[in-house]
Parts: C-alpha cells; structure tokens; sequence
C-alpha cells in the first residue's frame, strides 16, 4: 500500500467519523425545527451534542488523535454550534433576542480569533479550551432546556463565555503563534514553557 493510502486509512476511524456525522448532521437541525414535532430536532440535537463530546474522548481512549482529527472537530465545531444557535432563534426568538448585543460581540471576538490565526500562525486554528468546551456545554444544556425553562439568562453566560474563549485564543496567537488545538489556556502555555 502506499504512503498516500496509508495516511487516508488513519483518516477513517470512529472519532473521525463522529465529527463528520456532527458535520453532514449540523443542517438537518434547520429542516427539523421547522417540523410539527419538536421530538425530531431535540433528537437530533442531543445525538450531534453527543458526537462533540465522544469524538475526542474516544481519539483519545483509543489513541486515535491527530491533526486532521482536530481540524475535522474543530470544523463541524464551527457548524454545529451555529446551527444550534439558529434553531433556537427559530423555535424561541424571546430568548434569544434580548442577547443579540451579546451575541454578536462573541461573533465579532469569533472573527477577530480567526483572523488573528490566520494572519499569526498561516493558518486557522479553533483552540479546544477550557473555555470554549465550558461554552459548547453550555450551549448544549440551554438549547436542550429552551424546550422547558427561560433559557435568556444562559444564552447571555453563553456569550460572553465565548467571547471570552475567543479573546484568550487571540491573546494567545499574538503571544505564542502556532499552538496545539488541544490548548487548555493562556497559563497552560506559560506552565509549558516555564518547565522546560
């Protein structure tokens, strides 16, 4: 076999196929919101929040990590907590309107995280920090109970954790540059390179 086959074989693997499920999945979130029965999306939702939480548990168990790994959960990352965010707008615009300010200050964060990357490093990098996973959990919990509670209040801790998330990556891309994905924070950085 060659070298080229070889590497795409490494490719296919469970964690990597949770997140491309998470990925293809993100989008049919929309379609099923706007169904009659709303057991579709929660679903759906709570399968695709799983592979979030699985994917990297489970590269890691089984020591299947790797850089296309992280890119590939860090893409279907980007799509799925968007698309989550979409159909809370969809079926509970009350909760969601009173933090648009908020949201769209974590969205501007977002971008500037982004570009900070892309310029800093040649590359985009999603960092998978404490912050940020706290943020997708949160995101996670407060969709799951728009269906039977007031969700506003965790909409907005949601946002300002991510733009929280997002300043750290960016403080750490000017800092530091390239980093692992698999960064936790700012001082799990600054303990790295004390100790060495």
């Amino acid at each position: 076999m060659s070298r080229y086959g070889s590497q795409r074989l490494q490719r296919i693997n469970l964690p990597n196929a949770l997140s491309s499920l998470r990925l293809a999945g993100s989008p049919a979130l929309l379609l099923l919101a706007s169904l009659d029965d709303r057991r579709w999306v929660i679903s759906a939702f709570v399968i695709l929040g799983l592979t979030d939480w699985l994917d990297g548990l489970l590269a890691r168990y089984l020591k299947q990590t790797s850089e296309f790994g992280a890119k590939l959960d860090g893409l279907a990352d980007l799509l799925f907590y968007p698309c989550s965010a979409l159909v809370l707008a969809q079926l509970f615009p009350a909760y969601l309107l009173p933090n648009l300010t908020f949201i769209g200050i974590a969205f501007a964060a977002l971008a500037m995280v982004l570009l900070v990357s892309r310029l800093r490093c040649a590359r985009v990098i999603l960092l998978h920090s404490a912050l940020s996973r706290f943020a997708g959990v949160m995101v996670f919990f407060s969709l799951l109970g728009a269906f039977f509670v007031d969700t506003t209040l965790a909409i907005r801790a949601v946002a300002l954790l991510y733009t929280l998330a997002f300043i750290e990556g960016t403080l750490i891309f000017l800092r530091h540059g390239a980093v692992s994905a698999d960064t936790r924070s700012i001082f799990s950085i600054r303990r790295l390179r004390d100790s060495t």
